[in-house]
């Protein structure tokens, strides 16, 4: 809603963050309610064609949840590492398209079981389980998360690394400017037989006039991108912690039913990945000033 409300939000990165926010909206109003029916009864009282379409929306939410993160990661890299050049690499008909990839990728990944790649279903429709087919299990562990958090760590490195030297370097360029342009002065004011126009371009304290402002948009240019990489990076590094457990647990107990833990802790495992869902609007308000201000004004 903050998007699409305020004009100065609508950028690539911002559609990202809507797509992301779309997938934990549609989790928390299709899946959520009947996941917390279930818990609260304790048997499934939908039928047995609407658990099938139930498991089905859950992987397709998550899955499309981290590939919202995996790509948002992805133009954070880009941000960072060719801050001036973004604009023209990353454009909205990209970022539309990117977007449009994940729900492909997403749906793809999902809609498994719904075609009879599934373990038998149980003979009582009162009982309605998350797909354990191993293999499936190990398919959508791998595409829905251990994939997609390769290349978002991958790329946080990266923008690590990147922001690092590039802050150093930009830094040390005004730095050098500066003291250019003040031994530049003093020989001016000491009587020099150069006479210059301070602004004028071509000469030597115009010039460094342009290249320091030059730096200095660079330098504010970069530091919003790092910024904004900082802020997803805890996004990133909550949904780690929320879902790390759930997509280690789910292959080994698929493989294995006798390393499957106790129903109670599984329960909380299966929750913690839910509660990820619930942690990115107010994280977003937090270390984002635009976003807060949005916030407040809708």
């Amino acid at each position: 809603l903050s998007v699409v409300c305020n004009r100065h939000l609508r950028t690539p990165t911002n559609y990202f963050i809507l797509n992301l926010a779309m997938a934990d909206l549609l989790l928390g109003t299709t899946v959520l309610p009947v996941s917390a029916t279930l818990e609260v009864l304790d048997y499934w009282v939908f039928g047995r064609i609407f658990c099938d379409i139930w498991a089905a929306l859950d992987v397709l939410c998550c899955t499309a949840s981290i590939m919202s993160l995996c790509v948002i990661s992805i133009d954070r890299y880009i941000g960072v590492s060719h801050p001036l050049q973004y604009p023209g690499i990353v454009t909205e008909r990209r970022a539309l398209l990117a977007m449009l990839g994940v729900w492909v990728l997403s749906v793809v990944i999902s809609i498994g079981p719904l075609f009879g790649w599934k373990q038998p279903p149980a003979p009582d429709d009162t009982v309605c389980l998350i797909t354990e087919e191993p293999f499936y299990a190990l398919f959508s562990s791998l595409g829905s998360f251990y994939i997609p958090l390769a290349v978002i760590l991958a790329m946080y490195c990266r923008v690590y690394i990147v922001a690092k030297r590039t802050t150093k370097n930009l830094e040390a360029g005004v730095m050098r400017e500066r003291m250019n342009t003040s031994e530049l002065t003093l020989r001016i004011h000491k009587g020099s037989q150069v006479h210059e126009d301070p602004g004028a371009p071509g000469t030597g304290k115009g010039r460094a006039h342009q290249a320091r402002s030059s730096l200095t948009v660079k330098l504010l240019k970069f530091s919003r991108e790092k910024k904004a990489a900082k802020t997803l990076g805890v996004v990133v590094g909550m949904f780690v912690l929320c879902w790390l457990p759930f997509f280690l647990a789910l292959p080994i107990v698929s493989f294995n039913v006798h390393l499957r833990p106790p129903e109670t802790l599984f329960k909380v495992i299966f929750w913690l990945g839910y509660f990820n869902s619930c942690l990115n609007p107010i994280i977003y308000p937090c270390y984002s000033r635009e976003f807060k201000q949005a916030f407040i004004r809708i």
